[in-house]
């Protein structure tokens, strides 16, 4: 009886040996992936179990079962959200590692200065991983957004452009919902400080305006000194007459030329036929092109005229008109 007890223990032991060593392979042994890489996206909000048969799905888990048992031996730590590049050499162990220190690859989602919420939109049809359920139709976008934009009927402008780094699965109005609280933080900063005697009412006036600086496309030296023209035109009366704001209004008709015949557009964005601003942002403006307009360039122009990097700035009609007149006559402005 002695005897076979102790065979037993010995059978136990080896079996206890064979099955540890079984498991420290598992573990350790590097696992066989393709000279390229394996990714993987663990999506927003997955449970630990999802996450395991996404990683399974992909070929990562030789033994989901250790997997999951090293998973509750190492206190059942939470697993991140992300897209995962695994590499040939990469171990069980690791790939866990991975998920419980987030080291993910970063996915971006870039609103350009000047974008368009239309382009906006579209580049979110095109953006890996996010999750597009939900998203509302971008009219009724302001009712998502921060305090700024929410009682608008467009929520062109309101959203800051930079990059925000998302994780797969996450919403996309969730992304949008993060640049438009970007926009409002700045603004809540920048408002407060601005310039004294400024002819805009209100925040949302001054974004109105930056984004139409921002579309005038003039590089960054210039923002100032052109915020201070439209300023200037404000303060006078006078209709804006910015170009942007008719290729805003046109839409889908505009194929990159303005026609004389399209500057007679009616719509209240043209500013061409109506005085003051127009009803709201035309693009969503840099925080450059909202100080240009809350700090302007110390100037009385009334207008300027630009052909790629070269820009003048006339006081009157007739000087103006002059370097107009030089302009097609030479090619360049003085």
């Amino acid at each position: 009886m002695r005897r076979w007890i102790l065979r037993l223990l010995g059978v136990l032991v080896l079996a206890t040996a064979a099955l540890c060593g079984w498991v420290f392979w598992a573990l350790y042994h590097p696992l066989s992936l393709p000279a390229t890489g394996v990714t993987v996206p663990i999506r927003q909000g997955a449970s630990v179990d999802a996450s395991i048969r996404s990683l399974q799905r992909h070929g990562l888990l030789s033994s989901p079962l250790v997997f999951h048992l090293y998973w509750r031996a190492l206190g059942r730590p939470p697993l991140h959200a992300g897209l995962y590049v695994f590499h040939r050499g990469t171990t069980l162990s690791g790939v866990l590692s991975a998920l419980r220190e987030g080291r993910s690859q970063p996915l971006n989602f870039t609103i350009v200065p000047g974008a368009t919420l239309r382009q906006v939109y579209q580049q979110l049809q095109h953006s890996p991983y996010l999750e597009l359920q939900g998203l509302p139709p971008a009219s009724q976008l302001p009712a998502h957004l921060s305090s700024l934009c929410a009682d608008r009927k467009s929520a062109e402008g309101c959203l800051l452009p930079q990059s925000y780094r998302y994780v797969p699965g996450e919403p996309a109005l969730q992304v949008l919902q993060q640049a438009a609280q970007a926009l409002q933080q700045q603004v809540q900063v920048a408002w407060p400080k601005r310039a004294a005697n400024l002819p805009v009412q209100n925040p949302y006036q001054a974004l109105i305006l930056a984004s139409i600086v921002q579309r005038e496309g003039a590089p960054a030296s210039q923002q100032q000194r052109i915020a201070a023209v439209f300023l200037n035109r404000l303060r006078a009366g006078m209709p804006l007459q910015s170009d942007p704001t008719v290729i805003y209004a046109l839409g889908k008709d505009y194929d990159g030329h303005l026609q004389p015949q399209q500057m007679r557009v009616q719509s209240p964005y043209n500013t061409y036929l109506h005085p003051g601003l127009p009803p709201s942002p035309i693009a969503m403006p840099s925080l450059q092109a909202l100080e240009a307009v809350l700090h302007p360039a110390p100037s009385d122009d009334l207008y300027f005229i630009a052909k790629g990097a070269e820009y003048h700035y006339s006081k009157g009609y007739a000087e103006h008109q002059q370097q107009i007149q030089r302009y097609l006559q030479t090619g360049r402005t003085p």
